[in-house]
């Protein structure tokens, strides 16, 4: 049964588009908190280093995608 459960996830993923901004929502807390710091702290490269590896599937452009949404984030609450 959990096979099955498995296989269906997998399957149905394959059918759903490449989305940066649920797969970050999907990250645990520590990992957003990282990925947050490489762009805020260390910088542009670290954070597009990381997207890489976090998500080899990602284009250069869902990259700049989730900056910009990080960047909204961070400027709505100041």
């Amino acid at each position: 049964m959990l096979m099955r459960s498995g296989l269906r996830e997998i399957t149905e993923s394959v059918d759903k588009p490449f989305s940066i901004i649920e797969e970050f929502a999907a990250l645990s807390p520590k990992r957003k908190v990282l990925l947050c710091d490489h762009l805020f702290v260390e910088g542009r490269q670290a954070f597009y280093n990381t997207v890489e590896l976090l998500w080899p599937e990602a284009t250069n452009q869902d990259a700049k995608k989730l900056e910009k949404f990080l960047f909204t984030l961070k400027n709505r609450s100041h």
